[in-house]
């Protein structure tokens, strides 16, 4: 999770193009790292809607000549795209794929990334001078993956339309890697504090803190057909760092399908 702004605007990108190779690499790096995931929360269930469409998104990257693995989190929008957040696809990766789970329990089967589109959005205008201050800082935008192939037998999240209003209530699922531990995914219960004209939220988590590899995931709004998607987790406002309770979700309106 980012504390600052580092994205780039406007782009499309075709991702991996000497990718086996970085496939192999990717899936072993993804069991050796270190992150953190949601601190606190609740353990995702199987038969969730919005666990079976949250996906864990490695990225490879080179800096300097030394290979490293970005971990974040995104949801299944469609069968063949992937929303979450731009910076975790900020320079020139050298492959990204994603990964599925079964309750909380990562599946070890990855799926190729094709492309990237990262966009970016003006941040509005909150009443709180403080808050304000905060976003002057913060760039916050959304990235789209386009898949190399459609996923099947999953549901993909629909994205909510009316943003205009502030929920009372929302759900994050994040996922993220502890020691030498595969990833876990979780969930936790959000209260919104502000929104900005534009649709970005300002929320607390409650019982939980969100983390570094929390970037990028779901983060939804429940209504009688199931859980719709209302942005991803852009940010975290925290002086310790690497977790927080103050969120910082980009819209998920907007964003566009990758070349």
């Amino acid at each position: 999770m980012r504390r600052f702004s580092i994205l780039a605007t406007g782009e499309k990108r075709r991702i991996g193009s000497h990718f086996p190779g970085w496939l192999t690499a990717l899936a072993l790096m993804w069991q050796i790292g270190h992150a953190h995931a949601i601190e606190g929360g609740a353990l995702a269930r199987a038969n969730d809607q919005l666990s079976r469409a949250t996906v864990a998104v490695g990225t490879l990257v080179q800096p300097g000549g030394s290979l490293r693995l970005s971990r974040c989190t995104g949801a299944l929008i469609a069968p063949d795209l992937v929303m979450t957040a731009a910076h975790c696809i900020r320079g020139n990766p050298l492959g990204a794929v994603i990964f599925f789970y079964q309750g909380s329990r990562l599946i070890p089967s990855a799926h190729r990334v094709a492309a990237a589109a990262r966009h970016a959005f003006a941040p509005g205008r909150l009443a709180s001078r403080d808050l304000m201050d905060v976003l002057n800082e913060i760039s916050l935008d959304i990235a789209v993956l386009r898949l190399e192939t459609p996923v099947r037998g999953r549901s993909p999240l629909r994205i909510a339309r009316n943003l205009d209003s502030i929920p009372s209530t929302l759900r994050l699922a994040g996922v993220g890697l502890s020691g030498r531990a595969s990833g876990t995914l979780k969930t936790a219960t959000l209260r919104p504090l502000a929104i900005s004209e534009t649709g970005l939220i300002i929320a607390r988590t409650v019982g939980a803190r969100a983390c570094l590899g929390d970037s990028g995931g779901p983060v939804v709004v429940q209504s009688s057909s199931g859980p719709l998607l209302w942005g991803v987790a852009s940010a975290v406002i925290t002086s310790l760092a690497p977790c927080g309770n103050i969120l910082m979700i980009a819209p998920a309106r907007g964003g566009g399908r990758p070349s």
